[in-house]
């Protein structure tokens, strides 16, 4: 019996873990699919009540769903993960919670259990919030109260539902089959709004973050303007709530007299001040964020100060503005009270719901009313004028282009909608603003990276009235931008005035320092790293000296003065003018960038790197440790494009080939990736290869270009360089570098 035991005891027990082991992981598969299902009906609530919004969606590597990040009304942002159609594991049949939202017709949205309405109470429960109302004075409402969001759970094989902080109630016994409410997300398709599609094949439309959060400007203590005695300046931090990709102006409305400063917005913050004359009364200063693009504008009242000395009678502050022939209205600043609009002007302006109402012109010539309000204590003045109806001006009907791209104004005389329209996508035609007669637009040309001049129309219209536009643009040529990094100097008819230059030892490892060491006699090291004759990461000890022009001659500026060789031993000291001898230094560079630096006057004049005492001071030009030293240089504008050349071959400063057609050969081959461009010259023996251009590569593509150059036995250049394509025509392709270095190819 007992060796019947232990073979039935080995044929049961691995089959039970087997299945404990299926059983573990269908319970952790089911928790994660409860988590997910949660996460997508929180979700939906935090949506549709406004408490979030979508900045941008991408899918997941895996293709399971969706990498969301949100956005609150304050620009907080919150990355989310939604899984659509997650897979569920097996298990007996059961009720399983199918969670959604449906419109009903009221228009607001309500959570659905299993395609029916969830109800508590016997009434549905809403999944929209109740939005806020806007303060007196402007500042965007508070979140309304929200809609309850419901959360399940599972216990054993039984479903269970709460809503907000209510009880767990039982829904059905359970499926192992869990989906959560969201099937796809649209981020593309449609401008200003998300499309979210449900499993029951509701859509839901939510705005994007770029258009649904509201511009604000926040202050950090309003208090300390609200006591202010005239002849006082008083500040606080402020910050600006704005749309992600939105940019704005800051401007304020205050009485005459009143200074108001905002300081530039550093990450959407800054200070602003108030500074008020000797003899003043309190006042309301208007803060206003208006954006670029027009499609928000911010008011807020501050009221300000308690008045000492003499009370100075203040004019209304006029506010002009423009509408066209069509029926419209116009927004008063918020908290406008005393609201005035003159008798003959009654049949056309009228103040109902919160704003001016404008009637429709009728007529062919402008009409113009003055409506006066207060604010606070201070009174406004808004002049209106209406056009007349039915004309399109153009002032002019040809627009040119830098190659560039460029922002073009154009006025529009017109008192109507109109309406611009071209067929070209590298053109952007937007209105400047709002007018009367004068209707600014600006014409945003792109950059024309074509390789070819283009030419497009521009068409204003309304109804049958219609007026064109011609744009034309010559091709454009790329231009590598300058960067912050120093480089070799191997020549020193280089160097010119105003230059920033950082001195290192012939081996590139140490640069000379700020510090001044050894009772002010020389100067200390700071380790850098130098890659391809380029330092691009420069300490913050290190020295940097800045060239100013001395005839035929340098001075050496550096913190706190000039460099500058002492009458006696071996010294480099500093001092705060640049009258002696000692401070002008004549410069010479040789090709491989051993740079020598000779003070006129002093006992040791030749500047060089002391590598025993690891210091940088002078010596005598006879010294042994008068060593050379190598200068890096900063460029100051971008380099001269190898564009400016015609023929093919190599642009690299002092090594330079142009291919001289009859005594060069050039010829190039294809290895299946790349082609490898080839200069001959039988005569000198010389063989230039250049490689890593491809047919793929347009005007703006980055690339690695690998250089080698022999002559007859010696290696004059071997060298991989990171370029753009800067230019094409025909066959013909520029590369190039910010540092002026670029080669010329036939395709």
């Amino acid at each position: 019996m007992l060796p019947l035991a232990f073979m039935v005891s080995g044929c049961i027990m691995p089959e039970m873990d087997e299945r404990l082991n299926d059983l573990e992981e269908r319970l952790d598969k089911l928790e994660t699919q409860v988590s997910q299902l949660n996460d997508q009906v929180s979700l939906i609530s935090q949506l549709l009540s406004g408490k979030y919004f979508i900045q941008s969606v991408s899918d997941l590597e895996d293709g399971s769903g969706y990498r969301l990040v949100l956005v609150d009304g304050n620009g907080v942002t919150v990355e989310k993960i939604v899984h659509n159609g997650a897979d569920g594991a097996d298990g007996a049949a059961g009720s399983s919670p199918q969670v959604s939202v449906a419109q009903d017709t009221d228009g607001n949205y309500y959570w659905t259990l299993n395609g029916s309405w969830l109800l508590v109470g016997g009434q549905k429960v809403r999944a929209n919030g109740l939005d806020g109302a806007d303060g007196a004075d402007g500042t965007p409402g508070k979140d309304g109260a929200d809609g309850l969001t419901p959360k399940f759970k599972l216990e054993g094989d039984k479903w269970y539902v709460k809503l907000g902080d209510g009880e767990w109630t039982y829904v059905g016994e359970a499926a192992k089959l869990i989906s959560g409410p969201i099937a796809s997300i649209d981020y593309t398709s449609k401008e200003g709004v998300v499309i979210i599609t449900l499993s029951n094949n509701t859509v839901l439309e939510v705005p994007k973050a770029s258009s649904a959060v509201k511009l604000q400007i926040l202050l950090a203590d309003e208090s300390v303007f609200q006591t202010m005695q005239g002849g006082e300046t008083r500040e606080t931090a402020y910050e600006v709530v704005a749309p992600v990709g939105v940019s704005y102006s800051l401007d304020s409305y205050k009485p005459q007299g009143w200074t108001v400063t905002y300081t530039p917005p550093v990450q959407h913050k800054g200070t602003l001040s108030i500074t008020l004359p000797a003899a003043t009364q309190p006042g309301d200063v208007l803060l206003i964020a208006q954006a670029l693009d027009g499609s928000q504008q911010f008011v807020k009242v501050l009221h300000v100060g308690q008045s000492s000395g003499a009370v100075t009678p203040e004019e209304p502050v006029v506010i002009d503005d423009t509408v066209d022939a069509g029926e419209g209205s116009l927004d008063l600043p918020a908290g406008a009270t005393n609201i005035s609009i003159p008798q003959e002007a009654a049949s056309w302006v009228s103040f109902v719901g919160g704003k001016l109402q404008i009637a429709a012109n009728t007529e062919y010539s402008s009409r113009t009313v003055v409506v006066s309000f207060m604010v606070g204590d201070k009174e406004y003045a808004l002049t209106i004028t209406q056009a007349q109806k039915d004309a399109i001006l153009i002032t002019s009907n040809a627009l040119v282009a830098k190659p560039e791209g460029e922002v073009l104004p154009l006025v529009v005389q017109a008192n109507v909608e109109v309406e611009a329209q071209t067929d070209a996508s590298w053109i952007t035609v937007e209105p400047a603003t709002k007018a009367l007669e004068d209707k600014p637009y600006t014409i945003t040309v792109a950059a024309n990276d074509s390789g070819s001049a283009r030419e497009a129309v521009i068409t204003f219209s309304y109804k049958e009235i219609s007026q064109e536009v011609t744009v034309s643009q010559e091709a454009a040529t790329v231009v590598p931008p300058v960067d912050d990094s120093y480089i070799l100097v191997t020549d020193a008819d280089d160097l010119q005035d105003g230059d920033q230059l950082l001195i290192v030892n012939k081996a590139g490892t140490y640069a000379m320092a700020q510090q001044v060491v050894g009772n002010s006699r020389y100067r200390s090291i700071v380790a850098v790293s130098v890659a391809d004759d380029v330092i691009e990461e420069v300490p913050e000890e290190a020295a940097v000296v800045t060239l100013e022009s001395d005839g035929d001659l340098w001075h050496l500026a550096v913190t706190g003065g000039y460099l500058v060789s002492m009458s006696s031993g071996n010294n480099l000291n500093t001092e705060s003018s640049a009258s002696s001898a000692n401070a002008s230094w004549s410069i010479s560079v040789d090709a491989d960038g051993n740079a020598v630096l000779v003070a006129q006057a002093g006992a040791s004049t030749q500047l060089s790197y002391n590598g025993s005492a690891q210091r940088f001071s002078c010596y005598r030009t006879t010294s042994p440790s008068a060593t050379t030293v190598c200068l890096y240089r900063k460029p100051t504008v971008p380099a001269t494009p190898v564009t400016q050349y015609t023929l093919p071959g190599i642009y690299m400063g002092s090594k330079t080939w142009e291919y001289v057609a009859g005594q060069n050969q050039y010829c190039r081959s294809y290895n299946g990736n790349a082609l490898t461009f080839v200069l001959l010259d039988p005569e000198t023996q010389s063989q230039l290869e250049i490689e890593g251009y491809s047919a793929d590569k347009t005007v703006g593509s980055e690339l690695s270009v690998s250089v080698n150059w022999r002559k007859g036995s010696a290696q004059v250049l071997s060298k991989t360089y990171s370029m753009q394509v800067l230019q094409e025509e025909g066959k013909t392709v520029w590369i190039g570098d910010s540092r002026g270095n670029g080669f010329i190819l036939k395709k």
